[in-house]
């Protein structure tokens, strides 16, 4: 049951221009199904977090209608990974905002604060994806970390809340919508999240980066694969580890190479 101003009831009449009509019909058609992100959560999510028209898009790369706020930046530099299209000039480093979302240590995003990117880690207790508000300036990239505990195979035979677990994960991917960065990544162990969000665009393992343990990691999103190496042998599982939050850490090496590939 759903509830606007007076009006109760389960449908309600949306007035649509032509362009969000067409917009919504062919994101209806590359999206259909229950693991699709969906247009209406796209719409929604526009019209909830981001009121304001969004900036025009050249090719895959927005254009640089005008500069982000409060930050003396140049526009543009603003394509998306090997989409081979750029508004104009590459940003430096301390203009791309980072959001890491459930950010937990901020292993993840620490080759980018390295760098002099402005990084915001949201995560609890000071942080809530759920309740953050959009930042003002132009987001560059997004990366979403929520937690495993309700997705993992290691939580076999015990009770799971699949609704909290996903009401996280959908909360990191409203604001990629409404934020609409150059690249944005969601991670987590192997598990069920897939039968929500469908195949992972990849699936890499710590060794696979110079990090001597195991841990089948999945990435959903829309970003450029880094490469693989240097490759060690494992000796331990991170799953092993005595705490949450050990087990939890972005490996280093994957942290950095997904840097390098995602500037």
């Amino acid at each position: 049951m759903q509830q606007r101003g007076n009006r109760r009831g389960d449908n309600f009449v949306l007035r649509l221009t032509g362009e969000e009509r067409t917009e919504l019909e062919s994101m209806r058609d590359a999206t259909a199904g229950p693991r699709g992100l969906g247009p209406w959560m796209v719409w929604a999510a526009r019209r909830a977090y981001n009121p304001e028209p969004l900036l025009p898009r050249v090719g895959n790369a927005r254009s640089s209608g005008k500069a982000p706020s409060m930050r003396h930046c140049p526009a543009g530099g603003n394509a998306r990974p090997g989409a081979g299209v750029s508004s104009g000039p590459a940003m430096p480093a301390p203009c791309r905002t980072i959001l890491d979302l459930c950010a937990g240590t901020g292993a993840w995003s620490e080759p980018y604060r390295l760098a002099g990117y402005d990084v915001r880690r949201v995560t609890l207790p000071d942080g809530d994806v759920h309740t953050m508000r959009i930042p003002s300036e132009r987001v560059h990239g997004i990366l979403c970390a929520p937690p495993c505990t309700e997705f993992s195979l290691a939580k076999n035979g015990q009770r799971r809340d699949m609704r909290a677990g996903l009401e996280t994960v959908s909360a990191c991917l409203r604001l990629v919508v409404a934020c609409r960065p150059v690249w944005w990544a969601l991670e987590n162990p192997v598990g069920l999240l897939g039968h929500y969000l469908g195949t992972p665009r990849d699936v890499f393992e710590p060794y696979e980066f110079g990090d001597p343990h195991t841990k089948a990691t999945a990435i959903w999103g829309e970003f450029t694969i880094p490469e693989r190496g240097p490759f060690v042998e494992p000796i331990e599982s991170a799953m092993d580890r005595p705490t949450a939050e050990d087990r939890a850490i972005t490996p280093g090496g994957f942290a950095r190479a997904f840097f390098e590939a995602n500037p």
